[in-house]
């Protein structure tokens, strides 16, 4: 059962961020193709430079005894990416629960615009004491903050 979300709705013009990646050596594999776990850091990345663009970093969430582990991931591969190409991390938050946040990413080839992947993260609140936690109404508001800049 999905947890009720907070009644304001999303700005989906707030809610994206662009976040570009280079792709290391080391996260491909023996073609020089993206390895599909490597996707996955992409898509941390994204997620904590969409925060601090919105004026927090996680250390400080966690300093406050508020902790955002992810506790569900989709990925769908449609197209490879190759080493030292720059990808362009969309990342939005598409839902705001009770005691979770959604965020949607599409991973596309800066050059081109080319749809390498596309996929989800949702994140539950919990505090130091791993207890899931309401998001707070100041959280909620926060999380519809748009970007302050890269």
């Amino acid at each position: 059962m999905q947890s009720p979300t907070h009644s304001a709705p999303i700005d989906p013009a707030a809610a994206l961020s662009v976040v570009r990646v280079r792709v290391r050596f080391g996260e491909t594999d023996l073609m020089g193709i993206v390895h599909h776990a490597s996707y996955v850091s992409y898509l941390e990345v994204a997620r904590i430079e969409w925060l601090r663009r919105r004026g927090v970093t996680y250390a400080d969430w966690a300093a406050h005894g508020v902790h955002l582990p992810v506790v569900e991931l989709s990925v769908k591969y449609r197209a490879p990416a190759r080493f030292d190409e720059e990808l362009d991390v969309h990342v939005s938050i598409a839902e705001i629960g009770a005691a979770s946040v959604r965020f949607e990413y599409r991973i596309v080839r800066a050059v081109d615009g080319l749809l390498c992947t596309e996929g989800s993260t949702r994140l539950a609140c919990i505090d130091a004491q791993l207890a899931l936690r309401r998001i707070s109404p100041e959280i909620a508001e926060f999380l519809r903050q748009p970007e302050h800049g890269p």
